[in-house]
């Protein structure tokens, strides 16, 4: 069947899809009945959950593992694919409600890029909804972003801007491309074939949307409310766990450092890794997420 029907297929993987706050998710399950704590693996831009398909079966040996697609992306419908359906407080509440609609006890979030940024705003409800957040290659929502760093970001009005469908679907996927290239720890590490999987859902124009709408979300509500202080506050009562990349040219170390501003938050580095972190070393992740859960 085409790979447009079908997600790809992952030993020990479960496919099948929830309705939560409305919207029709795509989840990726296994280990389930495992007793270790479960877990709600959540994918950023331009991904889906495949960007934990070097993580699942590790992390599957002793927990029960859910890696979702948020809405317009993956295999999850695309609601509004132009619109204002994209503010990542809505995508954080299509994940509080799948947490419930699967009935998971109140699971650790793992997030990555803007999963890692849903993951903080799902932490920011409470030790009622889940145990613990760990957030790699992100900046935490309550950091605002210091002007002289403000460069690294310009790549967002490109793909968040009124041309940014055409950024993702034209020239080959140049620009895509280019970015997974860009923000890898060194040159060649992402081959075609690696990226095909991301690079195929982006050939429907409204997929593409949803991408563009992620960002021109950002661009226009969260950046300013972020810069001003507006946008949420610390997390004080969930222990959460940051893990740039050493080698991230956008979300880096220093940038995230600046979220570690209470005492349950906390920050470890991970050497050998850019931006895509469980992808270039997902073994030194699963480490870091093994030990978090012993401090749980």
């Amino acid at each position: 069947m085409s790979p447009a029907v079908h997600p790809p297929e992952l030993e020990g993987i479960a496919h099948r899809w929830v309705v939560a706050n409305g919207v029709r998710l795509h989840v990726a399950e296994a280990g389930v009945g495992n007793p270790g704590p479960p877990l709600v693996l959540i994918h950023g831009w331009p991904q889906h959950w495949w960007c934990w398909h070097k993580v699942i079966p590790l992390l599957a040996q002793d927990h029960h593992v859910v890696a979702v697609d948020l809405r317009g992306h993956g295999w999850s419908d695309v609601p509004e694919p132009g619109g204002a359906a994209y503010d990542k407080r809505t995508l954080a509440d299509d994940v509080v409600a799948l947490i419930a609609e699967l009935g998971l006890d109140r699971p650790v979030v793992v997030g990555h890029d803007w999963g890692a940024w849903v993951s903080l705003l799902v932490g920011g409800r409470g030790p009622e909804v889940v145990r613990g957040v760990v957030a790699t290659a992100i900046v935490a929502p309550w950091a605002p972003i210091p002007k002289r760093d403000l460069w690294r970001f310009l790549y967002q009005p490109v793909v968040g801007g009124p041309w940014g469908v055409l950024a993702h679907r034209v020239l080959g996927q140049a620009v895509l491309k280019q970015i997974f290239h860009r923000a890898s720890h060194r040159r060649g590490v992402w081959t075609d074939a690696d990226m095909e999987p991301y690079l195929e859902r982006y050939r429907d124009r409204d997929r593409a949307a949803a991408g563009r709408s992620m960002y021109a979300t950002f661009m226009t509500r969260e950046m300013p409310a972020m810069q001003r202080r507006r946008y949420q506050r610390p997390i004080e009562d969930v222990p959460v766990l940051m893990l740039p990349g050493r080698r991230d040219i956008v979300l880096a170390p220093h940038l995230v450092e600046r979220g570690v501003v209470r005492p349950n938050i906390s920050m470890k580095i991970i050497d050998g890794a850019g931006h895509w972190v469980p992808e270039e070393q997902p073994v030194a992740l699963v480490e870091h997420i093994e030990a978090f859960l012993t401090t749980l």
